[in-house]
């Protein structure tokens, strides 16, 4: 008797609608938790924004007060001349 190599196909068991549904859910959950996530990021970027422009809007605010200060103290000075 001679042994030769065999090969074995096994089919898989066939695949329910309970399994397409199950996975079509889990695929929605990951989708709604990245959109979430995208969300989030995009508030948090638009608050550091936010806070960034007023940061430089109080610099500039108080920018122009030093020079309208400095303005006045000049035209004193030359009033005195």
């Amino acid at each position: 008797m001679k042994k030769s190599k065999c090969n074995i196909h096994v089919m898989p068991p066939s695949i329910t609608d309970e399994d397409i549904t199950a996975l079509f859910n889990g695929i929605l959950s990951v989708m709604k938790r990245k959109i979430e996530l995208d969300n989030r990021a995009e508030i948090i970027h638009y608050n550091l924004s936010i806070e960034k422009l007023s940061r430089e809007l109080k610099e500039k605010s108080n920018e122009c007060n030093r020079l309208k200060n400095e303005i006045i103290f000049l035209k004193s000075q030359l009033e005195k001349s």
